[in-house]
């Protein structure tokens, strides 16, 4: 049997699915509550990726398009969409806070390093950790906000001064965080696959990978913790000077589209296949 892309692109969406089937398994999501999604998602991007110039898309053409039958995709439509939760998409506060005294010029000292900040009963100084909080997490309580960061050991309190010790947000035991962050990375992973197999302009985005199959158990921990040091470091460089390129709110300049853009590095472990053997950087 010919090796047709068709075919290619099957075993890749096998590949694909096999560990969010697994997730999707762990967290009690049936098939076919995973299948009614699904349609939605194939609607969803026949009406809005395929759609034909000037023309409002049918359900009779979604149909063609999707292989939904159209009374299918008429009750599809009158039901909740999997996305309907508002803000369901944006970082948690703690999220936001982090990320700010990592780049907001005003909690960074001169080498551009995040600063110990004040707590105040009140914001009064701009540059205190009661400010900060108030920009940019919304109406948290400021002792709230407090008492998540150190539980998940993001700073530490020294009377009224605290400390940022963590370089991102990393979620521990919130699982709806760590699932609003795997859709995210997982979608933009695809995206960049997609848009270079696709072979789409204006150039081929960064999408590379380096791994080995013969690595040895005693040897992991090692890779472990050098792929997390040496990853961070590359991450928080990127971070330095992507900042940079960030618009503030309002500014006139937002009237135009914007773009999100980022760099991501993900680290790979797994059992051998059986054809094992080292792979060069792809």
């Amino acid at each position: 049997m010919a090796n047709t892309p068709h075919q290619a692109l099957l075993r890749a969406i096998y590949k694909v699915l096999r560990p969010m089937v697994r997730l999707l398994m762990r967290h009690g999501v049936s098939y076919k509550t995973f299948a009614d999604v699904a349609r939605h998602v194939f609607v969803d991007v026949a009406e809005e990726d395929f759609a034909l110039p000037g023309r409002k898309p049918s359900n009779a053409r979604t149909a063609v398009l999707t292989g939904v039958n159209r009374k299918d995709i008429a009750k599809l439509k009158a039901r909740a969409h999997p996305l309907s939760a508002a803000g369901a998409d944006s970082p948690n506060p703690a999220a936001r806070v982090i990320t700010a005294w990592l780049n907001d010029a005003r909690f960074q000292n001169e080498a551009g390093k995040p600063k110990p900040l004040f707590v105040e009963d009140q914001p009064v100084q701009p540059d205190s950790f009661t400010s900060l909080a108030k920009d940019y997490s919304s109406d948290v309580p400021v002792r709230a906000l407090i008492d998540e960061l150190l539980r998940i050991a993001a700073i530490k309190r020294d009377g009224d001064e605290v400390t940022l010790l963590a370089n991102a947000y990393v979620p521990i035991t919130d699982v709806r965080e760590n699932l609003r962050i795997f859709g995210t990375a997982a979608a933009d992973l695809l995206i960049t696959m997609d848009h270079n197999i696709g072979r789409e302009a204006p150039v081929p985005r960064l999408q590379r990978t380096v791994s080995y199959n013969n690595v040895s158990p005693e040897n992991l921990e090692t890779v472990r913790r050098r792929c997390r040091e040496e990853g961070e470091a590359l991450l928080l460089k990127v971070n330095a000077w992507l900042s940079e390129y960030e618009q503030d709110e309002g500014s006139p300049a937002t009237d135009a589209q914007t773009f999100r853009t980022g760099l991501g590095v993900y680290y790979i472990e797994e059992p051998s296949p059986d054809d094992s053997g080292g792979s060069p950087p792809q």
